[in-house]
């Protein structure tokens, strides 16, 4: 038995809705229930010492693992996770035949780390935002009530009395959560674009960063909770799209509350063994984490193509958009005839339903990101950015100005599916990691004319052989001629140099892909540079690129220039 993490939980996550903090623990599954027990009466024995007795306690458990949460107050939660520790090695102890006894000395040291956290002017700010229904944000440095337009932030060190603030300037502004396996990003950009042209000044963060005014303002993955936060205290936002990350749900729980809108994109196999999220069925309850931060008039868009999604929405009390590929899809069929909202497509038309009205928006071919239909999923990604749009009542001509406008290109939609043109070829840069991305990569493929395709492919180290081997599996249905096996050094995460290519090579050589095909380079950027060596006119260069995104587009672009 060892602790494999512990954290700050400092909104809703998979099983809790309140702040603590929580311990992730190795331990064989034939000890949970010996542990447990001990564990029960040791969190008592500790909690009751610190003064901590009314405090909650929740424990999941999953294979070969448990998670152990101790409920605290916001302000006390790096002290917090020093308890859940003592707690353990207590358990620990008790279970070798030791006595349920902590020193004095170390409740001392508990109980002071506890005083020196506590911000009794964080609580009452806190308070005092609740009261007046306004959100509170919450940092290591800084603290803030009100979002966007109406955000004022204080340091933690000098938060001002409740009654010195000029709350008539303090208000909300409305923000969408998006979160799913693939396609967060693209739906972020494309509610982006439709807000903006509708005149409603936007902040988004995502894994491409954060935007205001469709302007970067940070590059880099800003997909967790410090993205979040700093796209809700920027002055110029009205409206809020923030992607939330599984990672950040599990790692800190939601970011904000009260949201208006939120979309689950879709829920597949990938990260799996972070946080005990193990299954598919955790990965889908992970994801509908996001349901609980929605304002209670907040409507949930969920993807009816997606049977997980559909089984789980069954539980969902907030009111729901479905969207489908498939007009005739029963959970949307049914859905329509009681005049609930959903966003389908019907007769290659994006068609939206609210009330028994249905509202005809545009034909898919208009659509340049859906690449005249062979971008099948581009054109459920336009249906979901839909939904959320007419969530927030924008008008129908801003949101088919947007999917009229909004293309393949680099400045569009970074990293998904950019198309660039050199000397005959065809150049696809994409970002599919796992295998639902790259299955709906190999389908667009496939539908492009080509002599070869030459695909470049890497793949970071946090990934098991069976994710690495399901994703070459996944990439051999768009039966390259060569491949590019490219190492990611900068991302190996406990690997060691080669191990992955190796992978990577003995599943492509079980699909079929002869050795022969395959050519190696040090990192993605040497891969790109000889795939473009190799290529001739009519070829189709498939470049998934994982890292040096920055260096890779600026080579591209000096390459077609």
């Amino acid at each position: 038995m060892k602790i494999v993490d512990t954290r700050r939980i400092t909104g809703p996550s998979l099983f809790t809705d309140v702040s603590g903090a929580m311990l992730d623990i190795d331990i064989p599954n034939f000890r949970h229930d010996d542990f447990l027990q001990v564990w029960g009466q040791t969190v008592q024995y500790v909690l009751n010492g610190v003064g901590w007795s009314k405090e909650l306690t929740k424990t999941r458990c999953y294979n070969d693992g448990i998670s152990l949460f101790i409920s605290a107050p916001i302000d006390a939660l790096y002290a917090a996770c020093a308890v859940n520790e003592i707690v353990f090695d207590l358990t620990l102890l008790v279970l070798n035949g030791g006595e349920l006894f902590l020193n004095p000395d170390k409740y001392a040291e508990l109980k002071k780390e506890i005083a020196d956290e506590l911000n009794p002017d964080l609580i009452e700010l806190n308070n005092a935002a609740e009261s007046r229904n306004v959100r509170f944000l919450q940092s290591d440095d800084i603290v803030s009530v009100g979002t966007g337009t109406g955000s004022h932030q204080f340091s933690v060190d000098t938060i001002p009395t409740s009654d010195s603030i000029d709350w008539e300037n303090v208000h909300d502004v409305r923000v969408v959560l998006i979160t799913g396996t693939n396609g967060k990003s693209t739906t972020v950009r494309l509610l982006e674009s439709m807000m903006t042209q509708a005149g409603i000044k936007t902040g988004a963060s995502s894994t491409d960063g954060i935007r205001v005014n469709m302007v970067t303002v940070e590059a880099g993955d800003y997909s967790g909770p410090e993205g979040a936060r700093a796209t809700l205290r920027n002055n110029e936002v009205e409206t809020a799209i923030l992607e939330v990350a599984r990672g950040g749900m599990l790692r800190r729980g939601l970011p904000v509350m009260n949201a208006q809108a939120a979309i689950i994109t879709n829920v597949a196999e990938d990260h799996f063994g972070d946080y005990g999220v193990n299954s598919l069925d955790d990965m889908v309850a992970t994801k509908f984490v996001i349901d609980q931060g929605l304002a209670e008039d907040g409507i949930l868009v969920l993807n009816a193509d997606d049977i997980k999604i559909v089984k789980y929405a069954q539980y969902i009390t907030h009111e729901i958009c479905w969207f489908s590929l498939d007009s005739s899809n029963q959970t949307v069929v049914e859905h329509i005839k009681k005049g609930n909202r959903a966003c389908i497509l019907e007769d290659d038309k994006i068609v939206y339903y609210r009330n028994g009205k249905k509202i005809i928006l545009i034909d898919y071919h208009q659509i340049p990101l859906t690449m005249n239909g062979a971008a099948v999923y581009n054109i459920s990604n336009s249906l979901g950015a839909v939904a959320l749009a007419k969530s927030l009542d924008i008008e129908d001509e801003h949101i088919i100005n947007s999917l009229s406008e909004f293309g393949n290109s680099n400045d569009d939609n970074p990293g998904r599916a950019n198309i660039y043109y050199k000397n005959g070829m065809t150049i696809l840069l994409d970002f599919a990691h796992n295998p639902h991305g790259m299955d709906a990569l190999a389908k667009l493929v496939n539908n492009i004319s080509a002599n070869r395709k030459i695909l470049m492919i890497g793949q970071v180290g946090d990934r098991s052989n069976e994710d690495i081997d399901n994703l070459v599996n996944s990439a051999a249905k768009i039966n390259p001629d060569k491949v590019i096996i490219s190492e990611i050094v900068n991302r190996l995460r406990g690997r060691e140099v080669g191990e992955i290519p190796a992978l990577i090579t003995q599943s492509f050589k079980n699909n079929d892909i002869s050795e022969d095909a395959m050519i190696y380079s040090d990192d993605m950027l040497a891969g790109v540079k000889k795939s473009l060596e190799i290529a001739e006119e009519g070829d189709l260069l498939v470049l998934l690129c994982l890292d040096q995104k920055k260096e890779i587009l600026q080579f591209i672009k000096n390459e077609i220039d």
